[in-house]
């Protein structure tokens, strides 16, 4: 892994307006640009090619810190005040929706503490997602803040899974601790789950597994949704890890996403008919659902103490294919042993590019890979991250 530099940057504004009809906010802030955490899954990779860099593991080494971010944001928000509309026309404001705002860098730079101390000044409903137990540095700011909702992101509680796809980011044990320190102190919060992976995370047993913990750590909801892989950048990078550590799955990849960025709504809703019923039979809620942000004089800490319902799993089609690391061990001890040794397709990242874009008939063509390259790792259940380096 490439030292990671950070570079300070001067931004003309940081709360920018979100023109998608399908985002429930009106407004982001993100203070960084490239993330620590580096997952390869994220799509904000995408995003570093307009900035003239590489979507690799650049996006998590080479982070740029709007080290102007909070003036920024109270000027921005000063004028806003002062408009006929007033602070109502800026809506609901999303912190984090293309960088961690508390990944590592802002342990020092603090410009996201910073926002919020703005909007301290200027309160605006808001929401903030993020994979850090860092957020419980701003506790104290949180309290004063008309909140709508926390997400912690979270897609598994398998370790190994994690290793894989998100190198940089605190375990998922860790992100559960944050979800119950921030319910009992009356912040609204509850599980991301994105992005479910599909032969890999969305397998019954683990889906049940993480819903029944959220729920047992005091999550107020889960919002489920399915990988998305809208750009090249993000498909080649994703696809690389998928060769490293599931070749058994690069046709099945490629076949579920040859025509769109999102995998078929025949394979989709099967399961998510399912997590609905885990949600409604854990006590949890969809975030889909609209309420408004709870002031903080009306705050209540309110643990999500719903009894469960006794009733069974629905009766569905979908369930993982025979010998997919579907549900608790994610298959990756075995990730090589069981591949076929085909003509090297994804061999290279030109090949897993042309894996993604073949017709869903190619989905035959299944790498090769040694089969140490997919076991575990053998790391200590609180230990620091593993820093994978993938290369093309």
């Amino acid at each position: 892994m490439n030292p990671v530099r950070y570079e300070k940057i001067k931004a003309k504004q940081v709360l920018n307006p979100v023109k998608t009809p399908a985002m429930p906010f009106e407004h982001s802030i993100n203070p960084y640009r490239g993330c620590q955490h580096g997952c390869s899954f994220c799509y904000a990779r995408a995003m570093h090619a307009f900035l003239g860099l590489n979507g690799d593991d650049t996006f998590q080494t080479n982070i740029l810190m709007k080290e102007n971010a909070p003036e920024a944001l109270r000027e921005q928000l000063r004028k806003a005040a002062r408009s006929r509309k007033g602070l109502a026309g800026i809506g609901r404001i999303a912190i984090g929706t293309a960088t961690d705002p508390y990944q590592q860098a802002e342990g020092r730079a603090k410009l996201t503490r910073g926002c919020l101390e703005v909007l301290t000044e200027y309160p605006v409903p808001l929401t903030i997602t993020t994979r850090s137990p860092l957020i419980l540095r701003d506790l104290d700011l949180l309290r004063k803040l008309p909140v709508y909702a926390v997400n912690i992101s979270l897609n598994t509680l398998n370790r190994t899974t994690w290793r894989n796809f998100e190198p940089g980011a605190p375990s998922p044990a860790k992100r559960m601790e944050t979800v119950r320190a921030l319910t009992d102190a009356g912040i609204p919060a509850g599980i991301f789950m994105a992005p479910m992976l599909p032969y890999i995370t969305d397998g019954r047993d683990e889906l049940e597994e993480l819903i029944a913990a959220a729920a047992e750590h005091g999550a107020q909801f889960v919002m489920a949704s399915y990988l998305r892989l809208s750009a090249s950048d993000v498909k080649v990078w994703f696809f690389e890890t998928i060769r490293r550590h599931y070749p058994q799955l690069v046709g099945k990849y490629a076949g579920l996403y040859a025509a769109s960025a999102y995998a078929p709504r025949e394979y989709r809703d099967p399961v998510r008919r399912y997590v609905d019923e885990l949600l409604e039979r854990y006590g949890l809620r969809d975030m889909d659902e609209e309420e408004e942000a709870p002031r903080p004089g009306e705050r209540a800490a309110s643990a999500a103490a719903s009894s469960r319902s006794s009733g069974k799993p629905l009766e569905i089609a979908w369930e993982p294919p025979a010998g997919s690391p579907g549900s608790a061990c994610g298959g990756c001890a075995a990730a090589g042993a069981g591949a076929v040794a085909s003509a090297g397709a994804a061999a290279s990242a030109n090949a897993v590019a042309s894996a993604v874009t073949a017709a869903a008939g190619t989905a035959s063509a299944e790498a090769g890979m040694p089969a140490e390259a997919g076991a575990p790792l053998a790391l200590e259940p609180d230990s620091p991250p593993a820093q994978l380096v993938f290369t093309f």
